[in-house]
């Protein structure tokens, strides 16, 4: 294994060991912050989604100059192939941020989609939308 994972592995565990030792858990005054940090995560990613799609209906609206040069052709195309993988990274994120949202909702944030286990407060604290442990991610 690459020197990176194991530290984030072993940070992993020790951040497991930290909130199991320091009960790391959730009072209500977390979850509202947690919350609030996630509704305007949502915000600001619908408003990005919501500006591509917007350039991109005014392209095929032609209100754009239309590029005649090759290199203006090629540069108009890798522009809009960075738009879509950066629209495909808004929605993967958005996502995410539902899910963790409902999680609060549902009353199950901090624990793993996919094993179960408790996400350490610290990974909370750091990406909010956090629906793994960095172990299962």
């Amino acid at each position: 294994m690459s020197e990176a994972f194991e530290g984030l592995r072993a940070q992993g565990e020790v951040n497991r060991i930290l909130d199991e030792t320091l009960d790391g858990g959730l009072d209500d005054e977390f979850i509202a912050r947690q919350r609030a940090r996630l509704e305007s995560a949502r915000r600001g990613l619908l408003r990005e989604h919501a500006w591509i799609l917007e350039d991109e209906r005014r392209w095929g609206e032609g209100h754009h100059y239309a590029p005649q040069d090759p290199e203006d052709v090629r540069a108009h195309i890798l522009a809009e192939e960075v738009d879509t993988a950066l629209d495909r990274r808004i929605l993967r994120r958005l996502s995410l941020v539902e899910r963790a949202l409902h999680k609060i909702d549902e009353g199950t944030y901090s624990v793993c989609d996919a094993t179960g286990r408790r996400i350490p407060k610290g990974r909370l604290q750091a990406v909010p939308e956090a629906v793994y442990t960095l172990e299962a991610q």
